[in-house]
This record gives C-alpha cells, sequence and structure tokens, in this order.
C-alpha cells in the first residue's frame, strides 16, 4: 500500500530513493505473499485434514468472491469493455496483457492465486508420490517452461501472453510455503540454514540489485522473483521458529485480519484521498473487511475433528 501511495508522487517516479529505500521495493510483498499463502493453503492437509476438491473451491470461492465482486463493481469505470469484465470474473486477467493490469492493477495476483489452487491439486499429488525435493525442482523448471510457452505463443500468433504473471511463473514460490508449513508442524526437518535471516537479507539483497539493474542485465529479471521468494521463505520460517510476540506484532497481526480488502481497495480510496491516503484506506478497509469478509470466513476445524469425522465415514 505504501509502494503504491508513494508512487503517485512526482518525486517518487523521478527518483524512487528520494522517499526512502522501502517503498522503493514494496512491490516484493508480493512474493511474501505467494509464500504465506502456500502455507496457509498447505496447513489443512499437513494437519492431518482431507482437502477434497469440490469442498476446497467452496470455501476458496465463500471466502475470496463476495469482497472481488464488490471490489469489480467499485472498479467498474475503469474497465475496457465486456472481455475485460468477463477476464476479471473468471480470474483469467492474468492471461492477457490488454486485461492483467486493467481496471484495478493490483489484481493480477489474484488471478495467480486461484489458478494456483488448482495448481495445488497437482502439487499434492506429487507431494505424496515423491519428495520435496523432486516435486520443488518440477515446481521451478515450470517458471522456465511457461516463459518458453510465452514466447512461442508471442512468436506464432503475435498474442501478449504475460509471462510473469502466469501461475506456472510463480508455482515454485508458491510451494516453498507449502515446505516451509510442514516443517512448522514437524512433518518434516529442515536443516537449520533455512531459518537463515543471513540468508534471508542476502536473497533480498540480491533481488534488489537484480531490479536496480534490470535495463542494464536483462537476464536479472528472469532470476529477481525467485530471489525474493527464497527471502521470504527464510524469512517465514525464522518468524514461525521464534514466534516473535510484541506490540509490534499484534499490529501487524490486526492488520493482518482484513489485509485482503485492504490488498483490494487501496487503489479505490487513492482516486478520493490523497494527502491522508493510508490512514483512509486502513479505515475504508477494515469496514469492507467487516461487511464483506468476515461474515464468510469459515470457523477453523482442528485436525482432530476432521479425522473422527474420516472415521465415522
Amino acid at each position: 500500500v505504501l509502494y503504491h501511495y508513494t508512487g503517485k508522487f512526482a518525486a517518487f517516479n523521478e527518483d524512487p530513493t528520494v522517499l526512502g529505500f522501502v517503498p522503493a521495493y514494496g512491490f516484493a510483498g508480493v512474493f511474501l505473499f505467494f509464500v504465506i499463502s502456500g502455507f496457509c493453503i498447505h496447513m489443512r492437509w499437513t494437519k492431518g485434514g482431507e482437502v477434497r476438491f469440490k469442498e476446497f473451491w467452496f470455501r476458496r470461492w465463500k471466502r475470496l468472491y463476495p469482497a472481488y465482486i464488490v471490489t469489480l463493481l467499485l472498479f467498474l469505470p475503469a474497465s475496457t469493455g465486456v472481455y475485460d469484465i468477463v477476464m476479471h470474473l473468471l480470474m483469467l486477467h492474468n492471461l492477457d496483457s490488454m486485461t492483467v493490469y486493467s481496471m484495478n492493477g493490483v489484481l493480477w495476483t489474484l488471478a495467480i492465486e486461484e489458478q494456483l489452487y488448482l495448481l495445488y491439486f497437482v502439487l499434492l499429488w506429487m507431494r505424496k508420490r515423491w519428495d520435496w525435493g523432486t516435486t520443488i525442482l518440477i515446481c521451478l523448471l515450470a517458471r522456465f517452461v511457461w516463459f518458453g510457452v510465452s514466447a512461442f505463443v508471442y512468436e506464432l500468433t503475435a498474442f501478449d501472453l504475460p509471462a510473469h504473471e502466469g501461475a506456472l511463473a510463480n508455482w515454485w514460490i508458491w510451494a516453498l510455503g507449502a515446505v516451509s508449513v510442514e516443517a512448522y508442524y514437524g512433518k518434516i526437518t529442515l536443516p537449520n540454514w533455512h531459518y537463515s535471516l543471513l540468508l534471508s537479507a542476502g536473497a533480498f539483497a540480491i533481488a534488489a540489485t537484480m531490479h536496480f539493474g534490470t535495463y542494464r542485465w536483462g537476464w536479472g529479471i528472469f532470476f529477481e522473483p525467485l530471489f525474493w521468494g527464497a527471502g521470504s521463505y527464510f524469512l517465514l520460517n525464522r518468524v514461525m521458529k521464534a514466534q516473535w510476540n510484541s506490540r509490534i506484532v499484534g499490529i501487524a497481526a490486526f492488520i493482518g485480519l482484513f489485509s485482503y480488502s485492504l490488498y483490494l481497495t487501496h487503489e479505490f480510496v487513492f482516486q478520493y484521498v490523497y494527502y491522508l491516503g493510508i490512514p483512509a484506506c486502513l479505515l475504508f478497509a477494515y469496514l469492507f473487511y467487516l461487511v464483506l469478509e468476515k461474515p464468510f470466513i469459515s470457523k477453523p476445524v482442528r485436525s482432530v475433528e476432521l479425522n473422527n469425522k474420516a472415521t465415522a465415514s
């Protein structure tokens, strides 16, 4: 949110360092989001629960779509037509360069997320048959296969199929979160270096350097997200192991409750509120959460209860 807010100032666009180093790299939060998503989605299976396709998708649809539909209505004037709207409704807008950043630019990540939910069942299938090393390697190779497909489609048809905004391009990053949650609940044991803050900082530094030099080192754009993802993975492992607890963490956790609404609506608020944009975004998002998110959040089901139900069946 801070990244998008500061980006609206002319000085920031001319020189990102004017308003600080951190906001200039705020876009990297997307990759932290993917890692955390993989952690959360794989938690149910890791704790011994069953993941059934139909039930899983109903829960995801109920949890995400009410707030998403209302967001699309808020940004309807920014649409380019029926095709644009339909692509967003179907969560396919990341598959066309004309729609990937239309309406509300941040929604491209949500299309990836929905497609990663489909890939999750492929990930589970691989996880049950092979070790994580093989599974993670396949997810990584899928990124470069997708790049090849994107280039091939463009050469053959001139259709611009976004490469970096594809689900397969981000599958490896998302899968790291699934590895992390299994380690957290003791299903697997990771070497100590997977919890290194030094490695996390190093990966972030490499990614930031690649981003800064993208126009000079064209190859960096292929690997930069991987380093953001790896740094986020090491950081998440360390935070979950350490169980940090403080007033700051508590405030962050509270904001985390309505972070989905904040993500959906902050660009809408920026259209009307400028200098007090951040507080206004937080307030609007919290009210949005109370009305359109909270009523649709399912109560957590303990793994013991799930196992009992499965046994009874």
